[in-house]
């Protein structure tokens, strides 16, 4: 990436755009040209994720990039491309037009681009970029930008095809119970990019990477973190991987050494999530004799009171659909005991052992493994999917039908001249004609039937059509052309001119920007400006007479840069976890809100001493107190007897109920002070908190002598835990246990 061909502007361009600068009409000074798509060859895809510009802005167009070095290296290699005894004209090099632009412009670009805001999703056929020169000496530099600048179709599009995926993947997990939240959770691990090895270089690597870690944060291309660094400002890495076995590693051990190299991987890595490939003989064999029987145990015991851990199966090959329902079926049944199912009745495995298929995955297998997957009644958040070439490489220019054609020239004497193209041969190739401006469509109130743009009717028909107003598919949005729009109301901003790039973005608000919709990016706060952690500040209490309180946060921060909180936050919908050592409470947040953040995430903001609450006419939803060997009580709350006094927090009430025991082996309690990883297939390490009850509409919340907690709604009858008091029976309702591990349903126990 640093030859110094790569790093010369004047040949990154078609070899005949060097001689279009004899072409163009005399008097030409200005040439204005924009990009579009023009459509999709899939079927669906109706609207495109603008991304990548800005890569080749930094990468390629900013700054000096005109020397005397440079022109000297291409006039050589074109008078040999165009010369050589091959063709007559050695010459066709414009070499005085790099000599003005060098003199006059000290080596940097004369061209203005504006462009639609990365991220921005818009309907196909709208414009994207427009770009046009600013010295009328050099109106045939803004097409032979044109090579280098299409290529943003490639970033463009993966970023679009692994969004497309995205929703297929909420669209599953919705469909099966499974709960979305904002990053850790939901779809943010759920498609993973194995694609390094499949593209065509480094450089799609980096920038198809970038694409997908748009709309994901699992990836194993580790040079597109590198490029977010370097080219979107991103303070800290924006993907995350885990370790995980290939076949070399597995296979090495031998066929009758399959069991021990399963085993070795459970070793090597006892804590957080290790991923390890399945199929290397009997992919069934290994979920149900090896995973489901003799390693049983092992994989049961990575989590504990001290610790969490989670087995990744990945099966490799097969037909996807059939292959990741039928080890799913075994694994449910081989770990039946703590299976648990959704809000709409689907299974869940249980928050130590999950599945990734990453072989055959793409925009097509993905809603049809997840359709059959809420057909067998399998929960969607088991799954999380790893796509390699499908991802980075299995897209063309074709795939958005791309396109950069002029709009306009300027001649001397100020006269505009539209220039538009109309094939005969193909309609879906004319282009759009003058000045064009991106608006709103509620931006233009009114407007005669005879302004909207009407394409050619046959052969005798307007070439260029007929109109100005080119409305999106959708309607909301139109290109308006032939210089008929209103600036002011232009959707597309200035990035870049003469060498100095205008307008950066930060990958943090591109993913916000590029979200679908309730996705776990959507209500996110924007990225910090500085690196240093952000840290939470003790909140105030809530307010009386039903006024909302405000808990005063720090400055927003994205959450793998988060520090691991000093104190537990409520991770939104999940149940029963461990209590601090010292005595906390937790303030209600305001209520309402929208979405969960990555920074104001949790439903309550921790309070690191407990501070003296008012008496109010309605009790708080609870009270998390300090973790004894023994129970607490509340007051005027039966409480089962205990081996130790209970504890009280002065002035917080709470309505009678009963309690309810929870077996360790069905929902351990974790201590505040580890580290937790996500369920999903990999986690970020720089966040990862701990659990904590969550309200369930103001029931009270006791510890048990097993040291775990568990809520209970009034009506539930007590459950006892092996050796505690009391007699044993289920409840009259389903419990809030969450064993879903960030799987944030209410479950109902499977025996």
């Amino acid at each position: 990436m640093t030859s110094a061909w790569m790093d010369n502007i004047i040949l990154l361009s078609d070899s005949y755009k060097v001689s279009h600068w004899r072409q163009y009409p005399p008097g030409t000074q200005y040439v204005y040209s924009y990009f579009e798509s023009r459509g999709s060859d899939r079927d669906g895809w109706d609207e495109v994720c603008f991304f990548g510009l800005q890569y080749f802005l930094k990468r390629y167009l900013a700054g000096v990039v005109v020397t005397r070095e440079k022109i000297d290296q291409a006039a050589k290699v074109y008078a040999q491309h165009f010369g050589d005894g091959v063709s007559d004209n050695p010459d066709l090099f414009f070499r005085e037009g790099w000599e003005y632009i060098l003199e006059k412009h000290g080596g940097r670009l004369p061209v203005k681009i504006k462009a639609l805001p990365e991220g921005t999703v818009m309907p196909n056929k709208t414009v994207l970029v427009t770009v046009i020169n600013t010295d009328p000496e050099c109106f045939w530099l803004t097409n032979f930008l044109e090579t280098l600048l299409v290529q943003v179709w490639y970033p463009m599009t993966v970023c679009t095809n692994s969004r497309y995926q995205k929703l297929s993947i909420q669209k599953g997990l919705e469909e099966t119970g499974c709960e979305d939240w904002a990053p850790p959770g939901g779809t943010a691990f759920k498609l993973h990019d194995f694609g390094f090895r499949g593209v065509s270089s480094v450089e799609s690597a980096a920038l198809g990477g970038l694409g997908h870690l748009v709309n994901f944060m699992g990836s194993d291309t580790v040079i597109a973190l590198a490029a977010a660094q370097e080219f979107y400002s991103a303070k800290r890495a924006i993907g995350f991987s885990i370790p995980a076995s290939e076949h070399s590693t597995i296979t090495s051990w031998g066929v009758e050494g399959e069991l021990d190299a399963m085993q070795n991987m459970l070793e090597q890595y006892p804590t957080g999530l290790v991923a390890c490939v399945s199929d290397s003989f009997d992919v069934f064999k290994a979920c149900r004799e090896y995973w489901g029987d003799a390693l049983k145990d092992k994989i049961k015991g990575r989590i504990s009171e001290t610790s969490f851990g989670q087995l990744v199966v990945r099966p490799d090959s097969g037909d996807p659909e059939e292959t990741c329902v039928a080890i799913m079926k075994i694994l449910l049944e081989q770990f039946a005991e703590d299976v648990t199912v959704t809000k709409t009745g689907h299974k869940l495995l249980p928050p130590y052992i999950r599945v990734i298929q990453g072989d055959g995955v793409d925009y097509q297998s993905i809603p049809k493994i997840l359709n059959r997957f809420k057909d067998e009644g399998i929960a969607a958040a088991n799954i999380t999917f790893g796509s390699g070439g499908a991802l980075l490489q299995k897209v063309n220019r074709d795939t958005f039908k791309v396109a950069f054609k002029c709009a306009e020239i300027i001649l001397e004497g100020g006269e505009s001249r539209e220039v538009f193209k109309d094939p005969l041969t193909d309609d879906g190739k004319a282009s759009k004609k003058g000045r064009l401006t991106l608006q709103l469509a509620s931006d233009i109130p009114s407007y005669a039937p005879e302004d909207v743009y009407q394409p050619r009717q046959g052969p005798d028909g307007v070439k260029g059509g007929t109109g100005h107003l080119h409305f999106s598919p959708d309607g909301k949005y139109v290109t308006v052309a032939s210089g008929k729009g209103d600036p002011e109301k232009d959707l597309l901003v200035d990035v870049f001119e003469n060498g100095e790039v205008l307008k950066e973005y930060k990958f943090g608000e591109i993913r916000k920007r590029a979200d679908i919709p309730n996705g776990p990016w959507e209500n996110s706060p924007d990225e910090p400006e500085e690196e240093e952690p952000a840290k939470v500040e003790k909140a105030a209490a809530p307010a009386l007479n039903g006024v909302k309180p405000q808990p005063q946060l720090a400055p927003a921060m994205p959450y793998a840069a988060m520090p691991r909180p000093a104190a537990p936050f409520v991770m939104p919908t999940m149940r029963s976890a461990s209590i601090p050592s010292q005595p906390m409470v937790m303030q209600p947040s305001p209520v309402g809100a929208a979405r969960v953040t990555p920074v104001n995430r949790p439903s309550f903001v921790a309070a690191p001493q407990a501070p003296q609450v008012p008496q109010v006419n309605r009790p708080p939803s609870f009270v998390a107190a300090p973790m004894p060997q023994a129970g607490m009580t509340q007051p005027g709350m039966p409480q089962p007897g205990m081996p130790q006094p209970g504890m009280t927090q002065p002035g917080m009430t709470q309505p009678q109920a009963q309690s309810m025991y929870v077996p360790s082996q069905i929902r351990p309690a974790v201590p505040a002070q580890m580290q937790i990883a996500h369920p999903s297939f990999v986690a970020a390490p720089g966040y990862r908190p701990s659990f904590v009850a969550a309200p369930m509409q103001q029931a009270p919340m006791y510890a048990s002598t097993s040291g775990l907690q568990a809520t209970m709604r009034p009506g539930m009858m007590m459950m006892t835990s092996p050796g505690s008091m009391g007699p044993t029976s289920m409840p009259q309702r389903s419990a809030s246990l969450g064993v879903g591990f960030g799987m944030g349903n209410t479950v109902q126990r499977m025996g």
